[in-house]
């Protein structure tokens, strides 16, 4: 074991602003550790257990987590601009206010985790399970979610410009108060699924009108 995997294990709940920049952490078992504000910049944590492990406000820019569990861990403001989280585990994760812009998570499992406030601005998303987050307020705008799945996710005041959503499963997704304008590959079957307001701005080849409060109809161009 190399000296800095053995120092996080040994020492994994009092890492509060440890610097493990470009660290070798590989595997490691950090779970219920304390990385509060920790530096973790470039470092490698692939398949690294952080299950339960409080990483609030910690820097993950550009850090590799491949297969990384981070299940119910408390991210609050964490960042991971750039970060590679391809088939994590972020189930039920707090993620409120982190930045996950430009990041890699195709394949990951989002379910039911908390992304209010977050920043996923032109990240990769696709094939993820989304099924039944929370992003009221987050600015997805350029995020790619081809073939993920959003079934019942809490988008609420979310900004999706110009956000990819080929193939994307939007089931009973809340979309009110959403911006979806330049939004791609959206359709008008992806929004009967969904519920939406008259606050809801839609890409402009996805023209509706508005009956009642409640009902609305496409208009066809």
């Amino acid at each position: 074991m190399n000296a800095e995997k053995s120092r996080a294990e040994n020492s994994k709940k009092s890492l509060q602003k440890a610097d493990f920049t470009g660290a070798d952490l590989k595997e490691a078992d950090l779970s219920s550790g304390i990385l509060i504000e920790a530096c973790l910049k470039g470092a490698d944590l692939s398949e690294a257990d952080l299950c339960d492990a409080d990483i609030s406000s910690a820097n993950f820019e550009g850090a590799r987590l491949h297969r990384t569990l981070l299940y119910r861990s408390r991210c609050r403001e964490t960042n991971f601009t750039r970060a590679v989280l391809t088939q994590a585990n972020l189930v039920e994760a707090n993620l409120i206010a982190a930045n996950f812009s430009h990041a890699n998570l195709s394949e990951s499992d989002i379910e039911g985790a908390n992304l209010k406030n977050a920043k996923l601005i032109g990240a990769n998303l696709s094939n993820t399970n989304l099924t039944g987050v929370f992003l009221s307020n987050a600015d997805l705008s350029g995020a790619d979610f081809t073939n993920a799945d959003l079934i019942a996710a809490d988008l609420t005041d979310t900004n999706l410009t110009s956000a990819n959503f080929e193939n994307t499963y939007l089931n009973h997704a809340d979309l009110s108060g959403a911006n979806l304008k330049q939004a791609k590959n959206l359709t008008r079957d992806q929004i009967e699924t969904t519920f939406i307001t008259r606050e809801t701005l839609l890409p402009d080849n996805l023209l509706i009108e508005w009956i009642s409060d409640t009902e609305y109809e496409f208009v066809n161009t």
